[in-house]
């Protein structure tokens, strides 16, 4: 792989994985909390630790990333078709969530809040999947829309998962370890572009 080519690819490998992370903290840290059984605090404690030990992954791929020679050239007019694809979608994303979640407010089913929104970052994760060429994208995309709507066609709205309405938590639970999943496979994505840059240098 060309050195210049797979820092630029590894740097947003990384950024990505590392934004995946955070989002699952969240998601599972709110989930888990609500949740509040003694079970899942355990839970709670050891997605702290595995999400801990992917943070401190995704830092010493990003050094190593960052270590690659650097390119003093411009953006290249693929990449700056890349950036505009990126802004397109993030654009549209957020255009989704202002109609999905002004119409639910209309409504007042506010329980359909984390399903309806996650099936929005679901979508989203198709195309990024064609710009940023990572087919896993694909598959997070489609589980994102998944697992909101089997929630909803197959669990009680009342039903509860120890403190909370499963309606919240499930999906936001279910979602969040499917990022961790993904940033996982990323890191290790970004770890090989970096040693074979790091080979094709030498």
């Amino acid at each position: 792989m060309n050195t210049l080519a797979g820092r630029r690819r590894s740097i947003g490998l990384v950024g990505g994985a590392l934004w995946m992370i955070a989002i699952s903290i969240v998601f599972i840290t709110w989930s888990l909390l609500a949740i509040a059984t003694p079970i899942a605090r355990q839970v709670l404690l050891g997605s702290f630790v595995l999400l801990g030990v992917l943070v401190a992954a995704g830092v010493v791929v990003l050094r190593g990333a960052l270590a690659l020679p650097a390119s003093t050239t411009p953006r290249s007019p693929e990449e700056q078709l890349i950036g505009r694809r990126f802004a397109w979608v993030f654009g549209a994303e957020m255009i989704a969530f202002a109609v999905v979640n002004s119409t639910i407010a209309a409504s007042g089913d506010y329980a359909l809040i984390p399903s309806l929104n996650l099936i929005v970052v679901g979508i989203h994760f198709f195309p990024l999947a064609r710009i940023f060429r990572v087919p896993r994208y694909n598959v997070m995309g489609l589980l994102f829309c998944a697992i909101p709507i089997v929630t909803l066609l197959a669990i009680s709205k009342q039903w509860m998962v120890g403190q909370a309405l499963a309606w919240y938590v499930v999906p936001s639970l279910g979602c969040g370890f499917v990022a961790s999943l993904t940033a996982a496979a990323g890191l290790r994505e970004a770890w090989k572009c970096v040693s074979e840059s790091r080979s094709s240098a030498v």
